[in-house]
């Protein structure tokens, strides 16, 4: 980002000499604080500048910051033997050093923009965001086109979190003959990040106009159309990126996910596959891979998949969760609930665990358990109605029909498009002689669905049948 006018050739080093040995002179003289231990010819101002220039052009660091404190020490008014200092400092890791020596080539030269934008570098290296962007909007202040302040500006701004900010920024370097693909890409990020996806999408256009080759300006578009739904385009561009790069493993899990969305998962297992192929230790993709195994029915599959995922990441909820629901679809339940038990343990608050702790519960035969488990889960996630249809069965089952009845008509309210909670109200209503709100629920749920009403009514003869018969014909029930 930063260019000094160095020579990038020798030109300058006097004829016989060797500029290694002046190298290890430099070294002796700043350890003992003698410029004796130095060749006369290296003792200038001027000599020691091109040879700072060398060791910062060939990214030697260490020997930079060594020669540049001589420099100072030889020309301590010079803001540009501060300011090479300053920046061979940072680059070596010295923070604080670099820091220091930038402020005092600023009070050599107050003005310099080039020293300013260091300076709110060497900042942001510290961790110090708010005092980078006070001295970056200084340098503004000074050269409001510094484009390498507008930049370090906007990714100071993005790294905060500060979005909107940052598109200001990088707006203004859109068009820049140095900056324009890299603004334009950060810009499509931020952007997305705000849920502006059009936006988004037309940075990332113009980057690939820019740059057709880069794969990760492809990726990102592709992100941005699978939140806009257009998902074939999305995959599309996932293609592209793939053109571009085959190991591009983020396009190869993105693109299962999305394959695996669509319902095209024998396609999303061979992304998934080809991604574990580039990186075999990534717990996300074998955790998807695996869930589109089940999503499949190969649930034996599906769950060594899972212990995959598990043996790299031994806290993986998500992942005893899923090998759990493998285990419930094989009806090996206690080996369901051991899973189920585990991710809890690691996340208590996960409600679909809960949930499906729940269910195999019940199956094996505990329903007080099931539904303590079933309370922990409508606790966490109150407007789950499946999960409070559930509920008001294994209620049902215990004879709790009041219970069962606010339970079911709570699944109503949460989906009351859904018939089923209609239905089974009936049942519930009828076992506890109530044959209006039978009634009622049973007009409600024929209402939504007129299909079901003649089975629905065999189903009710098998198992209640005065009751029904008193329910078609509008009479009250007999009472024993």
């Amino acid at each position: 980002m930063y260019d000094f006018d160095d020579a990038n050739e020798l030109s300058w080093l006097p004829s016989g000499v060797d500029i290694e040995e002046v190298l290890q002179q430099c070294a002796r003289a700043c350890a003992s604080g003698s410029l004796e231990h130095i060749v006369a010819e290296f003792r200038t101002p001027d000599q020691l500048e091109q040879l700072t220039n060398y060791c910062i052009e060939h990214s030697r660091w260490n020997e930079a910051v060594t020669v540049s404190k001589l420099w100072t020490i030889v020309a301590p008014y010079s803001a540009d033997a501060w300011h090479r200092r300053g920046w061979a400092e940072l680059n070596s890791g010295n923070v604080q050093g670099a820091i220091e020596a930038l402020h005092r080539a600023l009070t050599c030269n107050p003005t310099d923009v080039e020293i300013i934008v260091h300076l709110a570098t060497a900042y942001r290296e510290a961790g110090d965001h708010s005092e980078a962007t006070r001295w970056l909007e200084y340098s503004l202040m000074l050269d409001p086109c510094c484009e390498d302040a507008l930049y370090q500006l906007a990714a100071s701004f993005q790294r905060q979190g500060k979005f909107k900010e940052s598109i200001e920024y990088y707006e203004r370097l859109a068009d820049s003959p140095t900056y324009a693909k890299e603004a334009l890409f950060e810009l499509g990020f931020c952007y997305d990040c705000c849920q502006r996806y059009e936006d988004a999408l037309h940075a990332y256009e113009r980057c690939i106009e820019l740059d057709p080759y880069c794969a990760d300006a492809w990726y990102n578009r592709a992100v941005v159309l699978s939140r806009m739904s257009s998902y074939i385009e999305a995959l599309n561009s996932y293609d592209f990126a793939l053109a571009i790069n085959p190991n591009h493993t983020g396009a190869l899990y993105n693109k299962g996910n999305l394959l695996a969305l669509i319902g095209k998962l024998e396609a999303a297992l061979e992304c998934y596959q080809e991604a574990l192929r580039l990186e075999p230790n990534d717990v996300a993709i074998w955790h998807n891979y695996a869930s589109t195994l089940g999503e499949l029915g190969r649930y034996t599959e599906a769950i060594q998949a899972f212990t995959q995922a598990i043996a790299k990441d031994g806290r993986h909820f998500e992942s005893y969760f899923g090998r759990g629901t493998c285990y419930d679809a094989l009806q090996q339940y206690e080996q369901a609930l051991r899973d189920y038990d585990t991710a809890l343990e690691i996340q208590p608050a996960y409600p679909e665990a809960w949930y499906a702790r729940a269910e195999a519960l019940l199956r094996l035969g505990k329903t007080e358990e099931a539904l303590n488990a079933y309370q922990v889960a409508l606790e966490l996630d109150p407007k789950n109605a499946l999960c409070w249809y559930d509920y008001a069965n294994a209620l049902l089952q215990q004879h709790r029909y009041q219970e069962a009845i606010a339970a079911f008509g709570r699944a109503a309210e949460l989906s009351p498009s859904w018939a089923d909670p209609y239905f089974a109200l009936v049942k519930a209503y009828l076992l506890c002689a109530d044959i209006a709100a039978a009634q009622a629920s049973l007009a409600r749920a024929i209402a939504l669905d007129p299909s079901r009403r003649i089975a629905f009514e065999t189903e009710l003869i098998s198992i209640l049948p005065e009751q029904l018969l008193q329910l078609l014909e509008g009479r009250s029930p007999s009472r024993q």
